[in-house]
């Protein structure tokens, strides 16, 4: 029987010994040999460890720079926001276009004082201004149109409704404006203030 072809190229396990046994004893380093051929003839001094520099990937660069970019677009339109809202007036719908509010009202430091991100901090109502209080009236139905114990106003700006305490008197002004956004187990109250124009 003949050996197959590919048997006579391999090399014998006396071979491999006597092949091995030469490279050890030649005097050469291989490994050695191999990692300065892999450093370009810098040697790797003995007992220390080379740290790693810190290296980024550029993918994590452009991420960091997106996030500064975002988190700069926010804060420049947030301060732009609060800068058009403070200056701006809002007219309410109503029976008549008399009734404004707004953030910001000259000469008005009780309002001027205040900051609301939802509400205005002062209502002028029946040529009166009204400035926000802390104080807030319980509301019956959740605040809903016409559900709740207070008299509707007829005014409104969005689902922001204004409400008197009481039926008004003649030629007397509302001692209170409270305004509610349904749902709402409350709303905010507004009294009049006479520095205010």
């Amino acid at each position: 029987m003949s050996e197959p072809p590919d048997s006579r190229s391999r090399p014998s396990i006396a071979e491999r010994a006597a092949r091995r046994e030469r490279l050890e004893h030649d005097g050469r380093d291989r490994y050695g040999s191999l990692v300065r051929a892999l450093q370009a003839g810098r040697e790797v001094p003995l007992g220390t460890t080379r740290e790693m520099p810190f290296q980024w990937h550029p993918v994590a660069w452009l991420m960091v720079r997106l996030a500064l970019v975002a988190a700069a677009l926010y804060v420049i339109g947030l301060v732009g926001w609060n800068w058009w809202r403070d200056q701006h007036v809002d007219t309410w719908s109503g029976p008549d276009m008399t009734v404004q509010s707004g953030q910001r009202l000259e000469g008005c430091l009780a309002a001027n004082a205040q900051r609301d991100d939802l509400l205005p901090t002062w209502i002028r109502f029946d040529e009166t201004v009204y400035v926000r209080s802390p104080r807030v009236r319980p509301m019956r139905a959740e605040g809903q149109p016409g559900a709740t114990q207070y008299v509707e106003s007829g005014y409104s700006q969005g689902r922001v409704r204004i409400l008197l305490y009481e039926a008004p008197v003649a030629d007397e002004q509302p001692q209170e404006l409270i305004l509610v956004i349904p749902p709402a187990r409350g709303g905010t109250i507004f009294n009049p203030d006479p520095t205010c124009t």
